[in-house]
């Protein structure tokens, strides 16, 4: 069955507390038209067919400093306070981000606003080629079409707008949370973080500015923990 356009399943209006489900909700609020919502359309998809989860995407906002304001202000708007809101959006040296002051100042807000953060350092096709190899390397944003497009990769041209990434890469994606949570904490050593689960705004902001870096991965994770929950453990029998 072909997709349905992304744009017909991103419009919503606030929710009402009298008519709000039970179901766990996310809001991704993104920086891009097309390449993250077409992708996490894939989640989208697999949520609204189980009827566990509710994905919203609000795509095409602009740099990192809008959607957090949007992100923001969704969340007022919409009574998100118990579900989860994530704002999806690059380190891109955009003339916009004022030499990377409103990236930063993006972070800042978002951590204090409570809004959770899917960070790509230089580009979120990153995220991509992390469920190929670990990989390591400072790389411009111009250069992952090429690499991505490679035969030991995709092994066909990449597409920055496809609609079907999810679906081509879902078999590796336990490969890219590993390899995405390894650079991560790599980075958190580097900085003598001492416990790279309870960053600093500071250390946050110092991370995500490191190329490449990405927390994607902890938002994917989010996502399968709702859309695909594990069964409870059975009790011992001894």
């Amino acid at each position: 069955m072909a997709r349905q356009n992304s744009k017909n399943n991103t419009m919503y209006s606030p929710r009402k507390v009298s008519g709000r489900s039970k179901e766990k909700t996310f809001l991704i609020v993104c920086e891009g038209e097309e390449t993250e919502p077409n992708y996490f359309q894939g989640f989208q998809e697999i949520a609204h067919t189980k009827r566990i989860a509710f994905i919203k995407i609000k795509e095409g906002v602009g740099v990192g400093i809008t959607v957090v304001k949007t992100a923001k202000q969704l969340k007022e708007q919409g009574n998100y306070a118990d579900d989860e809101v994530w704002c999806v959006f690059d380190r891109d040296l955009k003339k916009e981000n004022n030499n990377q002051q409103n990236f930063n100042e993006a972070i800042k807000s978002a951590i204090e606003n409570k809004l959770n953060l899917a960070i790509s350092n230089d580009a979120f096709e990153l995220w991509f080629l992390l469920h190929y190899e670990y990989y390591q390397s400072e790389t411009h944003r111009s250069n992952y079409k090429n690499m991505l497009g490679a035969r030991t990769r995709l092994g066909e041209k990449y597409e920055k707008n496809s609609e079907t990434m999810y679906e081509k890469l879902k078999d590796k994606q336990s490969n890219a949370i590993r390899f995405a949570k390894k650079l991560w904490l790599s980075h958190c050593n580097a900085q003598g973080v001492n416990d790279p689960n309870n960053l600093t705004i500071e250390e946050r902001i110092i991370i995500h500015n490191i190329n490449p870096s990405t927390t994607v991965y902890q938002l994917v994770e989010k996502l399968n923990d709702v859309i695909f929950p594990k069964p409870p453990k059975e009790p011992n029998s001894d």
